[in-house]
């Protein structure tokens, strides 16, 4: 149903909508549909994470968490995610300090959620402001990252692929005026294990990096890889100190060289800049 919706306040800021695998998710209902093709744009559902006081000091850490089991598909469809804040100032990638707004939890099989017309909205964490991706193959289509901050990595989005593997694919999204440290729409993390994101139609706005990568970090090394791959993609006034939209730190050479030189294939960015 549409309105504001809010975790028990009585855990405190470890409160979040806990999604168990397997379990559809769907919001954006006014009450009168018969179908989910029924549904309205107007008609919104709001997860928020301002437990509390009215600021945000003391908001949930992750407003929603995914649980993974490797084997069931576990869906989340039409929510606006807002007001997660994962910034308990302890280093790591996990629940209270990294996925303000969604944490989509690891398994020991890799497991393939599907995230559709959600909305992530000023969420923000030491990593992952707006989501954290710990393994797995998830599936965003049709969902925008918008203001959401990380102190460190991935504003909108971490994918975390460390001694693991983590490919989410990314269709028809829209990333704007999200901000970090460094790869402020996206950061793919493949140290000793891979991170290899594939981003469709996706559009990237006005994002910052203070460092690396304006709206793409990709972190490998000499045991890991990243491999984005981008198709039909555009790149419009982000803005960073180095890697301009996409960081070479750390992407394979094979990918970088073909970003500069749009040599087509399955590879082709388009890169706008104002």
């Amino acid at each position: 149903m549409q309105g504001e919706y809010k975790p028990n306040e009585i855990a405190g800021r470890k409160a979040s909508f806990i999604v168990p695998a397997g379990v559809e998710l769907y919001g954006g209902f006014a009450g009168n549909e018969t179908t989910l093709f029924d549904r309205q744009a107007e008609a919104t559902s709001t997860l928020s994470g301002n437990v509390g006081t009215p600021d945000v000091s003391d908001n949930v850490y992750t407003v929603v968490t995914l649980a993974s089991d490797g084997v069931n598909v576990t869906s989340l469809d039409g929510f606006v995610v807002t007001g997660g804040n994962s910034r308990n100032f302890k280093e790591g990638l996990n629940k209270g300090n990294a996925g303000g707004g969604l944490y989509i939890m690891a398994s020991e099989n890799l497991s393939s959620h599907m995230i559709s017309n959600c909305v992530f909205e000023a969420n923000m964490a030491h990593n992952g402001g707006g989501v954290l991706i710990d393994t797995g193959r998830p599936s965003f289509v049709n969902c925008k990252f918008k203001a959401n901050k990380a102190d460190f990595n991935g504003g909108a989005v971490y994918s975390n692929g460390i001694a693991s593997l983590a490919s989410p694919i990314f269709r028809d999204c829209v990333f704007e005026g999200n901000s970090s440290n460094s790869g402020a729409g996206i950061t793919n993390n493949g140290t000793n294990g891979e991170a290899s994101p594939l981003l469709l139609g996706c559009d990237f706005i006005n994002n910052a990096s203070l460092m690396n990568g304006a709206a793409i970090y990709n972190i490998s090394n000499d045991d890991g890889a990243t491999q984005t791959i981008i198709e039909d993609c555009s790149f419009v006034g982000n803005d960073s100190i180095l890697g301009d939209d996409i960081s070479d730190n750390g992407v394979s050479r094979a990918v970088a060289e073909k970003i500069k030189k749009n040599s087509g294939g399955s590879l082709r960015p388009t890169i706008v800049r104002k």
